[in-house]
């Protein structure tokens, strides 16, 4: 829920409004209201205002623990997407934080990094009992029944994930990818909380047909260098930098792997040139290539020794992908894996069971006469 669809922001109100003021502003907006929809609209808003459980969802998306002022300023604020800056998250408990970073981010408001880093580093600080009782201090002052289960605080908390990613995705609607991949990238302090990893998750399967497009340039570029070795080596030069932005904030998550592809692609088409005979045009190749990958020790180490081999005049050996069962080839690995024999326990039919119970009743009875 964004502060446009909230109760409290579609009957002007805020959370320590009494309930005769909610009136009062429930009859100012259904006297404005064009149409019956706009009607029912505001209908429905007040009467989740006087449910308690229900009220209590408007209030974790809204901006408790402030005064109506200061609320309602920082939500106008957000919804017309003006710039949010840090003192306005300074005196917010981490819920409002939250909340109000997403909203910017949803709005588009400037600064998504600092919004980012907002949902980021206050996540984690939400805890359920400590929102019912900042709920709760702002319902004694409207007159309000009490919120008595935090539990239902917890209900509201497991669906912010799920807007935490929409706003994300609406603040990104109009950027590039390596834009987006940048800004995750640059945010890699945060990258062991839950929302960096969500959203990153949610960035990876975004761009997956981006960078599957660029690792199949790639492909053609290093293809190419073969009959038109400049060409090819410039065309497949971007299309690696492109690629390795791209993977960038994957790369800081997992490790190496998303680079896994395009480093055995330029290590093979090394290779493959110096078994033509084509020994410098290998080495220029590596050269350009090879220092794309020194980030990561694995690959810095082969790179490094392939660079040693060649400058003695030797070829590169050929390696296997990985030191241990490389991401692509999980399902090949099911096979290493011992299957263990179940032995079934052997059930006694029920009708023997049967058999010699009306054996032993019929002993008994012969026996006892």
């Amino acid at each position: 829920m964004f502060f446009k669809d909230n109760p409290f922001y579609l009957l002007g109100v805020h959370t320590t409004d009494s309930g005769d003021r909610m009136e009062e502003a429930l009859r100012e907006k259904l006297h404005r209201a064009e149409g019956e929809a706009e009607r029912k609209r505001l209908l429905d808003a007040a009467y989740v205002l006087q449910k308690s459980v229900k009220r209590s969802g408007a209030e974790f998306f809204w901006l408790p623990g402030l005064s109506k002022e200061e609320a309602l300023g920082l939500v106008e604020r957000t919804v017309q997407g003006q710039e949010l800056s840090g003192s306005d998250f300074l005196s917010l408990p981490p819920l409002s934080r939250v909340i109000l970073a997403m909203n910017g981010l949803f709005y588009g408001s400037a600064g998504s990094r600092l919004l980012l880093q907002e949902i980021c580093a206050n996540y984690g600080h939400i805890h359920p009992a400590e929102a019912a009782a900042l709920f709760n201090g702002d319902r004694r002052l409207a007159g309000m029944p009490q919120l008595r289960n935090a539990s239902h605080v917890e209900m509201w908390k497991r669906e912010l994930p799920h807007e935490m990613v929409e706003a994300a995705r609406e603040a990104g609607k109009d950027r590039k990818l390596s834009d987006q991949a940048h800004l995750l990238a640059e945010l890699r302090k945060e990258k062991d909380t839950f929302p960096w990893q969500l959203l990153v998750i949610d960035y990876e399967e975004r761009s997956r047909k981006e960078r599957e497009r660029l690792e199949k340039d790639l492909d053609y570029g290093l293809s190419l260098s073969d009959r038109h070795f400049p060409q090819g080596l410039l065309l497949a030069k971007d299309t690696l930098a492109h690629l390795k932005d791209l993977s960038e904030p994957l790369c800081i998550r997992s490790g190496q792997w998303p680079l896994e592809t395009a480093f055995q692609r330029v290590r093979r088409e090394v290779t493959a040139l110096w078994d033509r005979g084509r020994k410098e045009d290998s080495r220029v190749m590596a050269e350009t290539f090879l220092p794309f990958f020194r980030e990561w020790p694995d690959f810095a180490e082969r790179a490094e020794k392939d660079r040693k081999d060649m400058a003695e005049g030797k070829r590169p050996e050929e390696v296997p992908s990985g030191k241990g069962p490389a991401w692509q080839n999980v399902p090949s690995t099911f096979r290493r894996i011992p299957e263990v024999e179940r032995k079934k326990e052997k059930k006694v039919p029920l009708f023997v069971l049967f058999l010699v119970f009306f054996a032993v009743m019929t002993l008994c009875y012969i026996f006892s006469r």
